[in-house]
């Protein structure tokens, strides 16, 4: 029998997986990975750190088949966090630290640029803003200026170098995600990297995702498709994805839907779905910078223990939440922009730790439901399906169904990350299993989440300090 391998790469685990020809899930791994905030702006992990937990997922999860069938994993796909860069060595020793995605220090490089930011919406596919890996480059460029050989880049690219010695080379997905790459050519932009200072001749070399990225070390297993997580779970299950909007909920959450022909959305991210030699697929995307971090930031806050165990209870049990405003991360589309320290209105101190628990989730799904207002304006959603570790929350799947109105479907798979790019690894093939069973949430009526999630745009607009023309 053969065998796919994906490599998950993401902000707090890496894992790796194995299925079979059709899609099975056959074995996995994880380990989990620190994520380090030095500073209110920062947000750094160890790349040693990084690059040890993929080596020692995968050793645990080739170990799961038999001797005799380790030798029939015919591809591997990887997949990592988009945004995360740091600088390197040309013998790959590392120059600095992952700087996440979550990461705005180069804030001030982004606002000096706002002259440029329509200009640089259309070359990039994406809103200025620092969170994409340009402005933290440069950050790093001026800090490693005199650094002989000097390279950086996405964390893939980095992380491709050791576990296959194919060079420097990224995706075209990631390299998207450093807003430095002309999305019309597929190539890195010199008038983009003119303007946020960095020169071209530090950044890997692009290819479609679907490529020859070289053989894994010790197992001689070929890499065939390398792509950012969101990416990769638009394609966990690509076989069914009509008038459909994918919803991932793990430290951050994006809202993917097939981009329409020519369409340009301002508000939205445009993002490579996938490429090949035959040319590309691209996706509509909306942000939500705190999703899981942001029930990081309340149980760290109020020290909550237990905060995952004790949520699905909480949800079942609050009925009337106070309001959150979510500005863990910054606030992502359609507003891109920053908002002071996160809030809970009423601001009161008797609120249970169970009331703000439920707050935090609902400032979620009315990020989400932001989001989904504004892209229903452009294409066809008639229906929702949710993964990441989020999902797992009966009680959230609920509101959200009962919030949009439209039904929910549930991929009980929160690894649809390393699913997607393990299909996309084997060439998209047209006989994966579609998993049975999938649980479904039909809206029912709730005025009184309605109502919150009105009171809630309100004051949002309030803080923003403007009218909402979106």
């Amino acid at each position: 029998m053969d065998y796919l391998l994906a490599i998950d790469q993401g902000t707090h685990a890496s894992r790796a997986l194995l299925f079979d020809a059709h899609g099975q899930r056959i074995a996995g791994h994880l380990v989990p990975v620190t994520l380090k905030r030095p500073q209110a702006d920062r947000a750094e992990q160890h790349p040693g750190e990084i690059l040890d937990s993929i080596r020692e997922t995968v050793a645990h999860t080739i170990q799961a088949l038999p001797p005799d069938e380790r030798g029939n994993i015919r591809a591997c796909g990887l997949t990592t966090q988009r945004s995360t860069v740091l600088a390197w060595q040309a013998n790959g020793a590392p120059l600095s630290a992952a700087i996440s995605w979550q990461d705005t220090r180069g804030a001030p490089l982004v606002a000096a640029l706002q002259a440029h930011a329509a200009d640089v919406r259309e070359q990039s596919g994406l809103p200025l803003s620092a969170h994409y890996g340009a402005s933290k480059l440069h950050w790093l460029h001026q800090l490693l200026v005199d650094e002989p050989a000097l390279r950086y880049g996405p964390l893939a690219s980095f992380l491709l170098y050791h576990l296959t010695g194919s060079g420097h080379v990224i995706d075209h997905s990631n390299a998207q995600r450093m807003q430095l790459m002309n999305v019309g050519s597929l190539t890195w932009s010199h008038r983009l990297a003119d303007w946020f200072g960095l020169p071209l001749d530090g950044l890997p070399e692009c290819r479609p995702v679907i490529s020859d990225y070289g053989r894994l070390a010790n197992y001689n297993i070929p890499v065939t498709a390398v792509c950012g997580d969101q990416n990769a779970a638009w394609h966990s299950h690509s076989n069914n994805t009509q008038d459909c909007a994918l919803i991932n909920l793990g430290s951050g959450a994006f809202i993917l839907a097939a981009q329409p022909p020519g369409d340009n959305i301002p508000a939205l991210l445009s993002s490579l779905s996938v490429s090949d030699a035959q040319g590309t697929e691209w996706l509509l995307e909306g942000t939500v910078n705190g999703a899981g971090n942001a029930l990081q930031w309340l149980a760290a806050q109020y020290h909550i223990d237990n905060l995952s165990e004790q949520l699905p209870d909480w949800l079942a049990q609050i009925s009337n939440p106070p309001l959150f405003l979510n500005s863990v991360g910054g606030l992502g589309s359609p507003w891109w922009r920053q908002l002071p320290a996160p809030l809970f209105v009423p601001d009161d101190a008797t609120h249970s730790h169970a009331e703000r628990a439920v707050a935090v989730v609902e400032s979620i799904l009315f990020l989400l439901q932001c989001n989904l207002e504004y892209m229903r304006r452009h294409t066809t959603i008639k229906r929702l399906r949710v993964s990441g570790g989020l999902s797992q929350l009966d009680g959230l799947c609920q509101k959200l169904a009962n919030l949009s109105s439209l039904p929910v479907e549930r991929c009980d798979d929160p690894e649809a990350s390393a699913r997607g790019v393990a299909w996309l690894a084997a060439g998209r093939p047209g006989d994966w299993i579609s998993p049975n069973n999938i649980p479904h949430f039909t809206p029912e009526p709730d005025a009184p989440l309605q109502d919150r999630y009105q009171t809630f745009c309100s004051l949002l607009q309030q803080h923003l300090g403007h009218s909402n023309d979106n």
